[in-house]
């Protein structure tokens, strides 16, 4: 699988929020991601399915990297606000808990994020 750059993640959010915002559909944002970015069709639906499980505070099964997650949350948190933030905080930490339960290794990098982040939620 390709890598997936901080560039394609970032354009990739900017369509995702239209999906979220019922602006587009998510084959229609899955189809402009790999259009505008270069990311490939799977990722791009996956990228799509993942940013609507964080504003969701859903589970989700697929991975990304650390450094894509983290601007996940943090673009969450500057766009959406507090609530939204929580929501992808409590998704991310389904998936760690749900990614643990496969027993291919856990994912410490991610928890650590999401622990650093639960420090600086406000009370």
């Amino acid at each position: 699988m390709p890598k997936i750059t901080m560039e394609m993640s970032k354009g990739a959010y900017e369509i995702a929020k239209k999906v979220y915002s019922n602006q587009m559909t998510r084959t229609a944002g899955s189809i402009e991601i790999n259009r505008v970015t270069g990311m490939n069709q799977s990722s791009a639906h996956a990228f799509v399915t993942i940013f609507l499980a964080m504003m969701n505070g859903e589970v989700y099964k697929r991975a990304f990297n650390n450094q894509t997650n983290k601007f996940l949350l943090e673009s969450i948190r500057q766009d959406f606000g507090e609530e939204s933030w929580r929501n992808a905080l409590n998704a991310v930490q389904k998936h760690i808990d749900y990614y643990s339960t496969l027993g291919s290794g856990n994912l410490t990098g991610l928890q650590q994020i999401v622990n650093q982040m639960a420090l600086k939620i406000p009370l």
